[in-house]
């Protein structure tokens, strides 16, 4: 799992295994009762974390306004929206336990994802807004870290 890492090769069919074997992840954890079990959070964290984090191209526009300006959209999108995808169905399923998650999900992967706010691809910001907030309610020690991280940007 920790392997499925972007390739910038578009329609590659190494590129359309690793489209194919994230939407089975995603359905496997979606439809199966168990499916999340101690020993996958570490591979889950390590392959989002190799995946959507990544230094961000500069702006065009050093002015940037989301609500003003057309936004740059992530040429990796449909890739990255997978795993996002994974990553949010992971937070939500019944079976994830946030008492296992809080060893992987810490100060340090917050803070790499609101780096990623910086982001102009709107649809990107939005996934992780969600993911966010779905942090913030199942990790009680992680509240006034984010909380303060926030108020920071």
């Amino acid at each position: 799992m920790t392997r499925l890492i972007y390739s910038t090769v578009p329609n590659s069919s190494f590129l359309q295994i690793k489209r194919a074997a994230l939407n089975e992840l995603i359905d496997h954890i979606t439809t199966t009762k168990g499916a999340i079990v101690e020993s996958i959070y570490p591979e889950v964290i390590k392959m989002v974390s190799k995946n959507i984090f990544r230094v961000l191209p500069p702006s065009d526009n050093s002015e940037f306004d989301p609500e003003e300006d057309e936004p740059t959209l992530e040429v990796s999108w449909p890739h990255l929206q997978l795993v996002y995808e994974l990553f949010l169905r992971f937070l939500e399923s019944p079976d994830f336990q946030a008492s296992i998650g809080k060893k992987y999900i810490d100060q340090r992967f917050v803070l790499n994802l609101l780096d990623l706010f910086d982001s102009e691809d709107p649809r990107e910001r939005d996934f992780l807004k969600t993911v966010l907030h779905r942090i913030y309610g199942k990790f009680l020690g992680l509240r006034a870290f984010i909380r303060k991280q926030i108020n920071n940007m």
